[in-house]
C-alpha cells in the first residue's frame, strides 16, 4: 500500500513552490484571476502543466461548472467537456465522491468500474482521445456552502504518484482558504454570470431576435449545438423558455439591446 500524503515530508523546493503559488494567488483580485493565477503557479513552481479549476456551491455543483480556468491540455478540452461530456465525468459516481470527500485526492486508477456505458465512453473519446492517461482530483478545503477542485491531467499513464498527492493535499488546504474569500465577496449572480462565455454569445444573438440557424451561421457552430447552449442556459439561469431568458438578458444589457426585435421562435 503506498503511503498516505501525510506520510511524506516534502523537500524545501516542493515547500518554496507551494509558498510562492499562495504568495501569488494572494494578490489576486477576483475569482476568476483568482483561479487563473493558481494553474499558473501550479505549472510554473510544481511542473503540473495541465490543468483545471473547478468551483460551485458544493462540491457535487463544482463538477457543472460552466466556465472552469484551464491550463494547457485543460484549457483546450473546455469546450469539448462543456458541450458533450461535463454530466459524464467519470469521478461523478456517488462511491468516487465519498472517497474524494474523504480522502481529498482521486486518482483514475482509484475509482471502481464505470458503472454507466456513457461513462465508459467518456473515458475512450474523451480522455483517451486528448491524449490523457493519468487524472487526479484534488479537493480543496472549502467552508460549506463552497465546494471546489483543481483537476490535474497527464499524458503518461501512473503519472501521479505518492509524492504528488502529499504536495497537492497541502495545495489543496491553502487554495481552499484563499477560495473562501473570493466566494464570501461575490455578488449575487445575474444572468450573464450564470453563462459561458459561449452560452453569453448565443443567448445575446437571441436577445437580439435571431433564430437557431441565424445563431449557428454566425458563431459557426450547429444548430444542434445552438439549441444546446440555449437549454443549459436556462438550466442555469431557471427560466422556463428561451424568451424569458432573452427578456432577463436584455434587462441586465439595458442600452445594448434596448432595440432588438422580440425574439424568434426556434427552428
Amino acid at each position: 500500500m503506498s503511503p498516505g500524503p501525510s506520510a511524506i515530508t516534502l523537500g524545501t523546493p516542493e515547500l518554496r513552490g507551494i509558498l510562492r503559488i499562495v504568495e501569488d494567488c494572494e494578490q489576486a483580485p477576483t475569482l476568476p484571476v483568482f483561479r487563473q493565477t493558481a494553474l499558473e503557479g501550479l505549472s510554473r513552481y510544481l511542473g503540473y502543466r495541465h490543468a483545471a479549476f473547478f468551483v460551485g456551491s458544493s462540491l457535487e455543483r463544482a463538477f457543472q461548472d460552466r466556465d472552469p480556468a484551464g491550463h494547457g491540455i485543460g484549457l483546450r478540452m473546455a469546450d469539448a467537456f462543456q458541450e458533450r461530456y461535463r454530466t459524464l465525468d467519470s469521478f461523478v459516481e456517488p462511491a468516487d465522491l465519498s472517497t474524494m470527500r474523504e480522502r481529498g485526492l482521486l486518482t483514475l486508477e482509484e475509482f471502481g468500474p464505470p458503472g454507466r456505458p456513457e461513462i465508459r465512453l467518456y473515458l475512450q473519446r474523451f480522455l483517451k482521445a486528448h491524449g490523457i492517461r493519468a487524472k487526479m482530483l484534488v479537493r480543496l478545503t472549502t467552508p460549506a456552502g463552497v465546494g471546489g477542485f483543481v483537476s490535474l491531467s497527464d499524458p503518461r499513464p501512473g503519472a501521479f504518484g505518492p509524492r504528488d498527492r502529499a504536495v497537492c493535499a497541502v495545495v489543496g488546504r491553502h487554495l481552499g482558504n484563499l477560495l473562501r474569500f473570493h466566494t464570501e465577496a461575490l455578488p449575487v449572480p445575474s444572468v450573464t454570470t450564470k453563462l459561458s462565455v459561449r452560452e453569453r454569445d448565443v443567448v445575446r444573438l437571441v436577445a437580439e431576435g435571431c433564430s437557431n440557424r441565424q445563431v449557428a451561421e454566425s458563431l459557426c457552430i450547429s444548430v444542434d449545438t445552438v439549441k444546446h447552449h440555449v437549454r443549459h442556459a436556462m438550466e442555469a439561469t431557471g427560466y422556463a423558455n428561451r424568451t424569458q431568458l432573452a427578456l432577463a438578458w436584455q434587462r441586465e444589457v439595458g442600452a445594448a439591446t434596448a432595440g432588438a426585435p422580440p425574439p424568434a421562435t426556434p427552428d
